[in-house]
């Protein structure tokens, strides 16, 4: 069914479920809970594998663990025939209990479970299976956490000291036939895209990889098949520095620089056009005391101003100019395209913190200043002045997670998708109309879109994602929705006997950029 919408709601359910805020999750009183929150109460004896029942602790949520295979899945409906390749998904699955005195720690900590839809001929087959880098294969060999806190090196057993601490849960890709898995604080994990197998632990594009860290969101460029992409604390932990690189459609790093931004913070996602690269700090920094607290890495600061940082690309880097305007917490990019030198970048963000599990240092937070709208950022290079504009458009539209057709990246765009008001919004820019698709009684995550065929005109397709029925203890559906009927609901479905492993994010790829 669909809908108008008709008012800022935002329904706040559970971590990487139907409606949410930040990077996939509400995760409302979760974090650096202290007192009662942060006391375990482990079992006596030698060590053993018992997650707390408390689901405001680490892992009491839920978890999965389970790496499976399912051949011929049930699939209902007029699942189409042609449609050849692969679904792919990632989030946080904790592989173990964290120590006592980390049990408040954040729900984005879990290790990578990264799960596959493959569908081909009107059959789909499910796969999942962990990223094992050199955390994943330490905690194995341990038999337990040896982790602390959110990217917080302090925290951790001294038999990891100087690991990678990256657990590649966030985002994932497809490019020069390698899968590969992010998570912002480290290089990515490589996989087999048709095995789930790791082949790389940790992947720097053949050693040439200049950064220690890499953003969960790089950029595709569909005129050249050119990756884009960026770290941030580029040089080592709590530097200023970022990394913005690009390497062509075999994997070849062919630009690197280096810049510096105006303090290190997170800086989750950002935006490629044609011939910019636009980077965006929210004030969201990384906070040295609380880190030295034992705390996670980021404290919310809402008297930082926020900056959008834009550099040419292929440059040196020496043009490289930080904006400020609205302090709009933005986290994900919807599109963004340059007419010359205006550029124009669309986010999905709020007027304050979006994620109550990491501490604010001024107020408490506030969920009405953390509900997400679309937020259109516009700069002209040629204009005298530093400061950037950004408007709020679709009002009506409250959500978070923005995507666009994939196909799209650096380019002018028609058609955006936001997980909104308990489902999945349809944004059409070109007619400034807008709508949300729902199913009664199912919980949508985040979707992707899928081109009808690959050459397929912008738009023209799918859009393919995880619902949680509710009625029936949380067993998932894989919900394929054609947006050329979208009245009509979901076209097909695949019923799976289970609840499937969380995400953040999703991936679709064709069977000719897997191998398949």
């Amino acid at each position: 069914m669909t809908k108008e919408i008709k008012g800022p709601q935002l329904n706040r359910r559970g971590f990487m479920g139907a409606s949410t805020l930040g990077t996939g999750a509400a995760l409302v009183g979760l974090g650096m809970s202290g007192g009662a929150l942060a006391q375990g109460n482990p079992a006596a004896g030698a060590p053993q594998v018992d997650f707390p029942n408390d689901p405001r602790l680490f892992g009491g949520s839920g978890t999965n663990r389970t790496e499976m295979d399912l051949r011929d899945c049930e699939v209902e409906g007029d699942w189409p025939k042609d449609l050849d390749g692969a679904f792919y998904r990632v989030g946080p699955d904790p592989q173990y209990p964290k120590q006592p005195e980390y049990v408040g720690d954040i729900p984005f900590d879990g290790e990578g479970h990264v799960s596959m839809f493959r569908i081909k001929d009107g059959h789909v087959d499910y796969k999942t299976r962990y990223a094992r880098n050199a955390r994943w294969v330490a905690q194995a060999e341990a038999r337990q956490s040896l982790f602390g806190m959110y990217r917080n090196p302090g925290t951790d057993d001294p038999s990891v000291a100087g690991f990678n601490r990256g657990t590649a849960n966030t985002q994932l890709f497809t490019h020069h036939g390698k899968l590969l898995v992010f998570k912002e604080d480290s290089p990515p994990v490589a996989m087999d895209p048709l095995t789930l197998e790791t082949i790389d632990p940790e992947y720097t594009f053949g050693g040439k990889l200049e950064s220690k860290t890499h953003t969960a969101h790089p950029k595709i460029d569909p005129l050249t098949g050119e990756f884009v992409s960026f770290g941030y604390e580029a040089t080592g932990f709590l530097s200023k520095d970022v990394n913005v690189f690009t390497a062509d459609k075999d994997g070849n790093i062919t630009w690197s620089v280096t810049v510096e931004a105006p303090y290190a913070g997170m800086m989750h996602d950002f935006c490629v056009t044609q011939d910019y690269v636009v980077l965006y700090l929210p004030n969201m920094p990384a906070d040295e005391a609380l880190i030295a607290e034992g705390g996670p890495h980021f404290r919310y600061n809402s008297q930082l101003p926020c900056y959008l940082g834009v550099l040419k690309r292929g440059g040196d880097g020496s043009d490289m100019k930080w904006f400020t305007g609205p302090n709009y917490f933005c986290t994900h990019v919807m599109g963004g395209w340059n007419e010359g030198t205006k550029i124009t970048v669309d986010m999905d963000g709020g007027e304050g913190n979006q994620f109550p599990f990491f501490p604010s240092l001024h107020e408490p937070w506030d969920p009405v200043k953390g509900t997400g709208y679309l937020r259109r950022f516009t700069v002209d290079l040629a204009a005298r002045g530093d400061s950037y504009e950004a408007v709020t458009i679709f009002p009506e539209i409250t959500g978070v997670l923005a995507r666009q057709d994939d196909r799209y990246h650096t380019l002018p765009y028609r058609w955006g998708f936001l997980q909104a008001n308990g489902g999945w919004a349809i944004i059409d820019h070109q007619a400034g109309t807008s709508k949300v698709f729902t199913i009664p009684g199912v919980s949508l995550s985040e979707m992707c879109f899928v081109p009808r065929t690959p050459d397929a005109a912008e738009g023209d397709g799918y859009l393919i994602g995880l619902g949680s029925v509710q009625a029936e203890g949380g067993r998932s559906d894989l919900i394929l929705l054609d947006l050329a009927n979208v009245d009509a609901g979901p076209r097909a479905r695949v019923k799976m006997p289970y609840r499937c492993v969380g995400q953040v994010h999703g991936w679709w790829a064709d069977a000719s950029a897997i191998g398949a």
